[in-house]
């Protein structure tokens, strides 16, 4: 039953270590202060760097200091490790700065050879200009685009590093990049667009936190090839890849079983449509197809049974054991993309085998904080990704939790204690993950513990007969037999995870879940978890606390947003769109009739945010009036009349023929707008007579949608 071993992280090699407060490397303390403590200090330093972006010589200066105070309180302990309360602060303080100066060091933007500045944007951003450049990271492609990650190594004649965002067409393109390739091109550099809507996912900041501001868009037959390669680790990987999935081709597998084997086994997520991909997130399922913790302690399991014979037979067969392992596991997270979930797995066994190996009192909770710290030494914006987030907080709750939970039920019975191991692993995941689950993806399926207590034990088998698939057909020695098998094993998967996710009635969807809400959420679990784990008088009152606290903060954000009001004229390309908010009712008026598609775009995450539902759909009207303004909408019939209208805001919409500085002569209007319905040009003109006027001017298309509060 080797899958039911992962319902403890698919590690029970972790299951006799204890936990400690100190971690140990190679039997020596590193310090008198928890790693956890250490860990939880640079994380907060990362999160004060991240925001607050302070002047990188005054942290140097203080970094510099807090050495200086460090090893003056170090001296002064009577012992090395003795109780030391200066030290012990200084220490936090050296570890939060330490946390601001990685932030700063790890920003491009502070190298002089970045691109950003060597490049006048403000003069030049219209230019096209000769681009070097080898493509890094192939990401999912667009409705429209293929898209990539590629490292600059030159513009014009400037010898400069930093990452673009490379799209090209789809309907001009079949042969997909290779990693690695080396290309030349002359293209506009454009900033990577905010978004334009009131509480629209923000795309730009997401690519911001993987070191990418601009953007170039590129027909292929402009792309010339250098015939030069780059990255030769991830390009072997890559074709690694490539070559598995052209293998695997020749046998019939469906479209839909090669995204799902790709994902399961090689990380890579980019062929899974839309469609099974919101499946398996309404199932709760979605961790399934991350290469995570699951995965990489499968693999270890079974290569430490392969390997076993040779600590028997070799002297030192525990070493060559341990090397193996670690070379393994990250041979296979170059060949898995080095996702941050991979990253993480990865990195914590690894910690982990060497703390077996030495003999140390290793625990999993220093094995998890020991990579996490070394992961953002490495990159300190992970922490800033959602994946890496979730990664760490499953992991941390499983660990915690989860003994707490099985000591509560104990059975006789192998399948009886089983199916008990694997519902409190459930439970614990996901109550650790339920808060911040929620405050992303709005959304939580209440049937989650049925697909993971079917579907969890069933992937174990599915994990292992993958991996003697692509072996078999990297050998070219597969047998039709065992591909239909396989094939038929992802089939089954696929309509558990369907039947559960289309119970549409568990699935609790459109929750507003606020940053205060989550916090203090936290809170609660933390508390409950330590009352449950023993009850206390006072531990009573520390959970009591938090939950007042929460429904305090739950009762004034339902009444702020009750109270909310406001006018909305969204941008969207060709459409004049105005939105009405009150009451948590919001009237949506349009000229024509627009796409379910299209409200998900616009309002999905609006209506969410303002714990509003859709209430009416209405023609657009000429005239608006709102808290005692009053709006005129001219459009392409260009009619409205002068005497009887003094209107405070004119809204400009499908392109109307108007000489504008006579408009603004006759009706002498406070601001005008124009949204995305118009020509460009003619917004450009139309700006041009703002400013000669000195009339405000808002174009949506350039600084979003206008709110009238």
């Amino acid at each position: 039953m080797l899958w039911f071993q992962k319902m403890k992280l698919a590690s029970v090699i972790i299951a006799g270590y204890k936990p400690c407060n100190i971690l140990y490397v190679s039997k020596i303390k590193l310090l008198n202060v928890p790693f956890v403590i250490i860990t939880l200090a640079t994380l907060i330093g990362i999160v004060l760097g991240y925001f607050l972006q302070p002047d990188t010589k005054i942290i140097i200066i203080g970094f510099l200091v807090s050495i200086v105070i460090l090893i003056i309180t170090w001296q002064r302990s009577k012992k090395m490790f003795a109780k030391s309360y200066p030290f012990t602060i200084t220490t936090l303080v050296f570890f939060v700065l330490f946390g601001i100066i990685l932030v700063s060091v790890y920003n491009p933007k502070n190298n002089a050879n970045h691109y950003t500045n060597q490049i006048n944007f403000k003069e030049d951003h219209d230019i096209k200009k000769g681009i070097r450049f080898h493509v890094k990271e192939r990401l999912k492609s667009s409705s429209y685009y293929h898209k990539y990650v590629v490292s600059v190594e030159c513009i014009e004649s400037e010898i400069v590093k930093g990452n673009l965002l490379l799209q090209i067409p789809k309907d001009t393109i079949n042969d997909i990049l290779n990693i690695g390739d080396t290309y030349t091109t002359l293209a506009k550099i454009w900033p990577i667009s905010k978004p334009l809507n009131p509480n629209q996912f923000d795309y730009a900041q997401y690519l911001s936190n993987h070191n990418i501001y601009h953007q170039i868009t590129v027909l292929p037959h402009r792309l010339i090839n250098n015939h030069e390669t780059k990255l030769p680790v991830y390009r072997i990987a890559d074709q690694i890849r490539k070559n598995i999935n052209l293998k695997l081709s020749e046998y019939p597998f469906t479209a839909q079983q090669l995204a799902i084997i790709n994902a399961l086994l090689l990380g890579q997520r980019h062929d899974i449509n839309q469609e099974m991909f919101n499946t398996y997130r309404d199932a709760g399922a979605i961790h399934i197809l991350a290469v995570s913790g699951l995965h990489i302690g499968i693999l270890v399991l079974i290569l430490n049974l392969i390997l076993k014979p040779l600590q028997r037979i070799l002297k030192k067969g525990k070493t060559i054991t341990l090397l193996v392992n670690i070379l393994f596991l990250w041979c296979f997270a170059i060949i898995a993309g080095l996702s941050p979930s991979v990253l993480r797995a990865v990195t914590m066994f690894s910690f982990l085998a060497i703390g077996i190996q030495i003999g140390s009192q290793t625990s999993i909770y220093n094995s998890l904080f020991v990579s996490m710290f070394v992961l953002l030494c490495c990159n300190p914006l992970l922490l800033f990704s959602v994946g890496f987030q979730l990664s760490y907080l499953a992991v941390f709750s499983i660990v915690w939790i989860q003994p707490i939970l099985m000591k509560h039920f104990r059975s006789r019975f192998f399948i009886t204690k089983k199916l008990w191991e694997t519902f409190t692993v459930t439970i614990a995941a996901q109550l650790g993950l339920l808060p911040l689950s929620i405050y992303y993806f709005h959304q939580f399926p209440l049937l989650f513990f049925v697909s993971n207590l079917i579907i969890i034990p069933f992937l174990g088998g599915i994990l292992v007969l993958g991996i003697v698939v692509i072996l078999f057909t990297f050998l070219e020695i597969l047998p039709q037999s065992i591909a239909n098998l396989f094939g038929s094993c992802i089939d089954f998967m696929n309509i558990i995870v369907g039947c559960v996710a289309h119970k549409e009635d568990f699935l609790i969807t459109n929750i507003s879940f606020s940053w205060r809400m989550l916090m203090i959420s936290y809170v609660v679990i933390i508390t409950a978890t330590l009352l449950f784990k023993k009850y206390e008088k006072r531990r009573l009152y520390w959970v009591g606390i938090p939950i007042i606290i929460l429904f305090l903060v739950l009762t004034f954000e339902k009444h702020t947003v009750a109270t909310k009001e406001e006018l909305v004229i969204f941008q969207h390309p060709g459409k004049t769109i105005v939105g009405v908010l009150q009451h948590q009712k919001f009237q949506l008026h349009c000229k024509d009739s627009i796409s379910h598609k299209t409200k998900n775009f616009l309002l999905g995450n609006y209506l969410i945010q303002n714990q509003a539902s859709l209430d009416t759909f209405k023609p657009l009207k000429n005239i608006y009036q709102y808290k005692e303004q009053t709006i005129l909408v001219i459009d392409s019939t260009s009619i409205y009349a002068l005497k009887e209208i003094n209107p405070d805001i004119i809204l400009l919409s499908n392109s109307p023929k108007i000489h504008l500085e006579r408009v603004l002569d006759s009706l002498t209007p406070r601001q005008i707008i124009a949204d995305g319905s118009n020509y460009k040009n003619y917004m450009d003109l139309w700006e041009a007579s703002c400013l000669q006027q000195k009339t405000p001017f808002h174009r949506t298309d350039k600084k979003g949608a206008f709110i009238l509060k």
